[in-house]
């Protein structure tokens, strides 16, 4: 190994990942960014190189075509990188009534957010246990906690990283390597984003938060060693009341907060 440490993330070209690649740039740490070959994360490493002295490798891929996290893991092993955090935070979500939305892009949801997230932590685990002390953050949503209506299996997704990332917590808190989990409320990444919380009008305003915010709230929390990090006091405040509500209440509520994504 190089002797020098790196910071792995994944779904770096936009939104949170971006947010997350500055804010490690930020505290000085390298980088291996991982995104679509579309070519946007070239610009990410151009804009993260003018503003910080840290090494940045990018590795363009789609992870959810089959050997693709195997390649990831093989470039590192040739550019003999130790890793020593590793932020799982590519996924995708759609909304809309289960039977409408095509059944190739549910699975690209599964794939994504759940194979993809698992292959990651099997392959790279094995390098982070070697270091002195390692950290795994895998994104969630404040929804794992809620199953809404009209984004079924987004939401199951994300439940599934919720439930995987306490559980190996438990299994590795006697190693070196930390494991979090970042439950955010909504976050506006893209244009398709913002009009999702339009469509909720003012009340989105209250528990809605841009990346970099996530970004610095979920760093701080991992780098402190923290289980569950969910960014904003409402947030915080929203999951914990929603598990005291009758299970047939909520669901009742939910179906009439989350309508609106009925007809996309």
């Amino acid at each position: 190994m190089n002797g020098e440490n790196f910071t792995l993330i994944t779904g770096a070209s936009m939104g949170i990942g971006k947010a997350f690649s500055k804010a490690c740039a930020e505290r000085g740490m390298n980088l291996v960014l991982v995104a679509l070959p579309d070519g946007q994360l070239a610009d990410v490493q151009k804009e993260i190189l003018a503003l910080w002295k840290v090494k940045v490798y990018i590795f363009t891929i789609d992870l959810t075509e089959k050997g693709a996290v195997k390649q990831l893991y093989a470039f590192c092993m040739d550019m003999k990188l130790t890793i020593n955090v590793l932020i799982n935070n590519a996924g995708i979500g759609t909304g809309g009534r289960f039977e409408n939305i095509a059944l190739e892009k549910q699975l690209k949801i599964v794939d994504l957010n759940n194979k993809v997230l698992v292959r990651m932590c099997h392959y790279f685990l094995p390098l982070l246990q070697q270091q002195e002390k390692a950290y795994i953050l895998n994104m969630s949503s404040m929804e794992a906690n809620l199953p809404l209506p009209y984004k079924a299996v987004y939401t199951g997704s994300k439940n599934f990283v919720y439930a995987f990332s306490l559980a190996l917590r438990e299994e590795l808190k006697r190693g070196p390597v930390g494991v979090s989990v970042v439950c955010p409320g909504p976050v506006v990444t893209n244009a398709e984003g913002l009009e999702r919380m339009k469509a909720h009008g003012n009340r989105a305003n209250l528990v809605v938060f841009m990346p970099d915010e996530v970004a610095e709230i979920g760093l701080k929390g991992l780098l402190k060693g923290k289980t569950i990090i969910i960014p904003g006091k409402i947030n915080w405040v929203l999951v914990k009341l929603s598990r005291l509500f009758p299970t047939a209440i909520k669901m009742r509520l939910l179906e009439r907060l989350f309508r609106v994504y009925s007809s996309d």
